[in-house]
């Protein structure tokens, strides 16, 4: 019986070369897309599995509420962790992970400004499963001065030598000795150090303050199995409780490791989560699966009256409805299972450029792997069932008396014609309009005023030892006729941190409590950077008292903040801020210190040239790479033996942006996708409508019909269908679009040109698609055309 169907069903699609090509290239097409989106989502829900004890392992966060705001935090105060592993007996294992980085690595004549240092507990190795090459992973951290090294930067500084026991100078001072290397990380990791050092020398250079007041780093824990999440909440939260003076609404919680990565919050505020956008690509899978389905239903249906004779003759001598079902179930199932096979060949070839605009790693090996396959084969039965369900049941349907006499009825399949081809084509006009405002949102962040000009402006760490010839490099440096201005600031002005810790003023409500930003400049920051002042002065060496000795001299705050003080002449009045009182100098135009998706907070900035970890330098138009040469050749006369580890701050930018570029280019090529898919359709059924109309049109040729007649009568149908697809999309692009806005705190308005755009496209290439078969039907020879009928 089997054997039977497959013939049947390879005979069916020889005997209809081309319209079995536009349902095997369309159904390819469309499975090739979720093939990808299945890559994809098994990716991005990978992340952190990989490590043995991946479900008990948890990263702590904590509910911040100031200002009647909520905000998600990541970081702890630095005592938390080996209190939580004391009092706590569920908690098994803890670490803290805080930055380290920014400091000159020496071995002998090699230095290097290492970024990525991370400073770690004894436990970090029973909690994560980093595979070491060399080192005991029990005792690979316990010395204060260990250091362990990834293993491309220990072939970096020791080449294919053992590293173990060899000695590394950092900061020009402090002797680390390399107690282990560890294997290269995998990619869809959350934690991913290059260098780790002990906490004990992280407090030593002075990075973390031994409080329970700053939030200040990152806090893993390994859980008991039979833990409740609910109860270690509770006793996380008391024993911080426990040892603060005031209470305090602020909540903390142990997140699920494996969950970071989809559900991250980033800093203080509502970050951007991925399970959100896993979410956005089923559905654009689902739909243009969808769209490659409709196709073959169209075209089977379409079809019907071709093989109407087929089934009556095969009712008559027995066949039962069931048998047909299964046969035209199977052919679908067959054309499913072919153009698998053709999406996987496309999926193959095309997974590295795939790579490259998703940002991603995802090797070949994945499509053996057992989860791809149940899904290839869920999405092959899936989607042979869904193209072959409504043509299954209305073929088999046919009645052979009627068949046989030819009086078969098609207007119900027509009707479901344009219901299926209105459907497509709304759901390729709502991605459309999707690509193009995921699009704008996207270039609307890129390119916002940001407050200050980050164009030719570069970074340069100078934290640690490099810190005290700073005033030496601004000195040298500024003196360049390449150079614009030269300044210094704790962080760039995209990575300011913010502080809880309190600030207050005369007149303020002491119920009220602010986070806010906070950071060390020097003089010329605001003149370097092109901010503007909105009040007061910006700060200047005419005026010593802006820089004090042992505290904070004087305070700039934005007008955010200015805001919050809400006083009538805030210049001159004094700020109680960072363990200091200090005047009010100026109130400088918000910026965003901060990913442009977050609402700008209160922000102030002083002088404490000890906090200093960047030196910012504004390059003068021209060529900027002799520029950069000439200020490293300055770099190098007051610095010769420590290369200047720089960045552009346009760079950095982009690269906070990096994942939305890949994810908004991914979704315009799936929408091209499902554009291309739908015309497929169309113009299959374009072909058959002017095949079926064959007669009339030769009688209306003979009538004296212009070509150009018959070619309107032909896409006139089309035409209202599209028409009609554009009402149903635009209301439903809108409301999707509008809940997907809702997620950044600055947004683009919904205008009206991007549902313009997706209307005017989609009513183009219907007229392209149809134009092609309508011009050839109505230019054919009508004695032809009559004597074929």
């Amino acid at each position: 019986m089997l054997k039977n169907y497959l013939k049947i069903a390879l005979r069916n699609i020889k005997k209809h070369k081309g319209y079995s090509l536009i349902n095997v290239t369309g159904l390819a097409i469309g499975i090739a897309v979720c093939l990808f989106i299945l890559l994809w989502v098994q990716d991005e829900l990978s992340y952190d599995r990989f490590h043995a004890n991946a479900d008990y392992l948890y990263r702590v966060e904590q509910d911040q509420v100031y200002g009647g705001r909520k905000y998600h935090v990541n970081v702890m105060p630095w005592p938390c962790g080996p209190s939580w592993e004391s009092d706590i007996p569920e908690v098994l294992a803890a670490t803290r992970y805080g930055w380290c980085g920014g400091r000159p690595f020496n071995y002998q004549d090699k230095t290097f400004i290492e970024s990525n240092v991370q400073a770690v507990d004894p436990d970090f190795f029973t909690i994560f499963d980093f595979p070491l090459k060399y080192g005991d992973p029990s005792t690979i951290i316990n010395d204060p001065y260990s250091l362990v090294l990834n293993l491309e930067t220990a072939e970096k500084y020791f080449g294919e030598d053992n590293p173990i026991g060899k000695v590394v100078t950092v900061d020009n001072q402090y002797q680390l000795t390399v107690t282990g290397v560890f294997e290269e990380i995998p990619h869809n990791s959350s934690v991913r150090p290059a260098i780790l050092v002990t906490m004990d020398f992280a407090k030593t250079v002075g990075r973390y303050s031994d409080t329970w007041g700053n939030n200040s780093i990152r806090t893993y824990l390994l859980l008991d199995e039979q833990a409740d999440l609910s109860i270690i909440d509770e006793k996380i939260t008391a024993v911080v409780a426990n040892h603060r003076d005031e209470e305090s609404p602020t909540k903390f919680m142990a997140a699920p490791l494996t969950g970071i990565h989809l559900y991250a919050y980033f800093g203080f505020g509502d970050g951007g989560k991925a399970i959100v956008y896993i979410y956005v690509f089923s559905i654009i899978a689902a739909f243009v699966l969808l769209i490659a389905c409709i196709n073959f239903m169209n075209l089977a249906t379409a079809r019907s009256a071709g093989r109407a004779r087929e089934i009556g003759i095969r009712k008559v001598v027995g066949a039962q409805r069931s048998k047909l079902i299964y046969q035209f179930m199977g052919e679908s199932v067959m054309l499913s299972f072919l153009s698998a096979l053709i999406a996987l060949v496309f999926v193959y070839l095309l997974l590295p450029v795939f790579n490259e605009i998703a940002s991603k790693e995802i090797s070949s090996i994945a499509l053996v792997g057992k989860n791809f396959i149940i899904g290839l084969l869920f999405i092959i039965v899936i989607t042979g069932l869904i193209a072959g369900s409504y043509p299954a049941v209305f073929l088999s349907a046919f009645q052979p008396v009627k068949v046989l006499k030819g009086n078969l009825s098609t207007g119900r399949s027509q009707f479901l014609r344009k219901i299926l081809v209105i459907f497509q084509f709304s759901l390729s006009i709502v991605l459309t309009i999707s690509t193009v405002v995921i699009y704008q949102q996207l270039n609307f962040m890129r390119t916002k005023d940001l407050g200050f000009d980050q164009e030719q402006v570069i970074s340069v760490g100078i934290r640690g030892d490099i810190q005290q010839s700073y005033p030496a490099l601004r000195s040298e440096i500024s003196q360049l006729p390449q150079v614009l201005g030269v300044t210094a600031s704790s962080d760039r002005p995209t990575r300011i941190g913010s502080n809880s810790g309190g600030s207050d003023w005369d007149g303020k409500d002491p119920e009220m409590s602010l986070i806010v930003g906070m950071s060390s400049v020097d003089f010329d920051y605001i003149e370097t950077m092109d901010m503007k002042m909105l009040a007061g002065r910006a700060f200047s060496r005419e005026f010593p008292s802006d820089q004090a000795d042992t505290s904070i001299g004087a305070f700039i705050i934005n007008e955010t903040f200015a805001k919050v003080i809400d006083m009538e002449s805030i210049i001159g009045e004094n700020l109680r801020f960072a363990g200091s009182e200090a005047p009010i100098i100026g109130v400088v135009q918000d910026f965003h210190f901060n990913s442009v998706q977050r609402v700008i907070d209160p922000l102030a900035i002083f002088i404490a040239p000890e906090w200093f970890g960047v030196m910012l330098i504004r390059l003068a138009p021209g060529d900027i790479t002799a520029s950069l040469t000439t200020v490293e050749e300055a770099w190098q006369r007051v610095l010769p033996n420590y290369p200047m580890d720089h960045r552009f701050l346009d760079e950095d930018l982009e690269m906070i942006y990096r994942a939305e570029i890949g994810l908004s280019r991914l979704v315009k090529y799936f929408s091209i996708l499902a554009i291309i898919i739908a015309c497929l359709g169309l113009f299959g059924l374009a072909s058959f409508t002017a095949e079926q109309r064959t007669k009339e049109i030769g009688i209306r040729k003979v009538l004296g019909a212009s070509a150009t007649n018959l070619v309107l009568l032909l896409i006139n149908q089309f035409t209202k269908w599209v028409l009609i697809a554009n009402v149903l999309a635009i209301p439903v692009a809108y409301l999707i679009l509008d809940k997907y806005l809702e997620n950044f705190a600055y947004r683009i308005s919904l205008e009206i040109g991007p549902f313009f755009l997706a209307g005017a496209l989609a009513f183009v290439i219907a007229i392209a698609t149809v134009s092609a078969q309508a011009i050839k039907a109505s230019t054919t020879n009508p004695v032809k055309a009559l004597k074929y009928e």
